[in-house]
């Protein structure tokens, strides 16, 4: 099995015709490639080579340098996270990386008491004086991502409903008041293991948000869980996005179109990895209302009747970050990802939602 490729040139000049195959991989895979996007945006290559090498060049300096703009200094949840900090599904991944999100100011400053407290999410990105290529680049790469994803969500709104903007009006600020998309992106290394060393890159997992374009250089390692229970390969394609839904689609869609379980195999070659994840997301302050089955394309529901009863299997529990508002589920998945960060901040007192899983 492997996934199916869908054109970004098609998306844009001809979206009836994308949405047929758009629908096919959501309910068959969750996953897909995205092809031709720089015959829709010129610069790409470009923004994708420069995004590369200026990450690259980051994670080349010392620990000690790039710990200069660490996460546990930002209430925000954003900055560098050493080898083996971060942490899914109770284990701790072997990977190296940088978060970033929407530029804001100092929100948590400006927050109102009684405010809840995930809008601490909103807030200013740190950058490294010690690499002044990665701003730009990243600014520019996530620029050209917001632009993809929102086009993508539009097309996939329209393939499950009448009414595309319930599920569109959830990422869009409704006035200039408003906050913006909580959309989170990374930059990550996964360094070759060390003899003896177990683990994986990442482990199991579905993504929280809308939806993720990932974009990653010629190593492999990504697998993806099918709904048989089998585990296959993503191979790189140069310059191709990986797309797949998260957990927000699978709530708005009652289910239909399915957050796929997927992983990263720890790195064992001589070379490190290098992946881009953008994660289009909601508002925090959005109400995720599903979809009723009267809301969905007759159509839509007659292809899925194909397959239905039959169980999705995962290795992942269902349900794992369905929230009614998307901002508690982003800020369970952030703060059981970095414990230490929450603790530093927040911490059980102050927070009885978010920190470590409890069973």
């Amino acid at each position: 099995m492997s996934l199916p490729i869908l054109s970004y040139a098609t998306a844009r000049t001809d979206p009836s015709a994308f949405i047929q195959p758009l629908q096919h991989a959501l309910l068959t895979t969750g996953f897909f490639y995205l092809s031709d996007i720089d015959t829709v945006l010129p610069e790409w290559k470009s923004a994708w080579d420069d995004a590369f090498s200026a990450s690259a060049a980051f994670f080349a300096q010392p620990v000690e340098v790039k710990q200069e703009i660490g996460m546990i200094e930002s209430r925000h949840f954003r900055g560098y996270s050493a080898y083996g900090v971060e942490v899914t599904q109770g284990k701790r991944d072997l990977r190296e990386q940088i978060d970033f999100g929407p530029e804001m100011g100092d929100a948590a400053q400006a927050r109102a008491n009684d405010d809840p407290l995930e809008l601490s999410l909103y807030g200013p990105n740190q950058y490294p004086a010690s690499t002044p290529a990665l701003e730009p680049s990243i600014r520019r790469w996530r620029d050209l991502s917001d632009t993809i994803a929102r086009h993508l969500v539009s097309l996939l709104a329209q393939s499950l409903t009448p009414h595309p903007e319930r599920i569109v009006d959830i990422f869009l600020p409704s006035s200039a008041a408003d906050y913006p998309a909580y959309s989170r992106m990374k930059v990550v290394q996964y360094p070759p293991i060390k003899p003896g060393e177990e683990g994986a890159g990442v482990g199991s997992h579905k993504d929280g948000g809308g939806i993720t374009l990932l974009a990653q250089d010629q190593t492999g390692g990504l697998q993806v869980q099918t709904w048989e229970g089998e585990w296959i390969g993503v191979g790189p394609v140069p310059y191709a996005l990986v797309i797949n839904v998260g957990q927000v689609i699978e709530r708005m869609s009652s289910g239909l179109y399915a957050a796929t379980t997927h992983r990263v195999l720890a790195t064992t070659g001589p070379s490190p990895r290098l992946s881009i994840p953008f994660f289009y997301s909601p508002k925090l302050t959005s109400t995720l209302h599903p979809l009723s089955r009267t809301e969905i394309h007759p159509s839509l529901l007659a292809l899925a009747a194909q397959t239905e009863g039959k169980e999705k299997v995962s290795d992942v529990k269902k349900g794992d970050l369905h929230e009614e508002v998307f901002g508690r589920a982003a800020w369970r998945g952030i703060t059981r990802s970095h414990v230490d960060v929450w603790e530093r901040w927040y911490g059980r007192e102050r927070d009885p939602v978010g920190g470590p899983e409890r069973v």
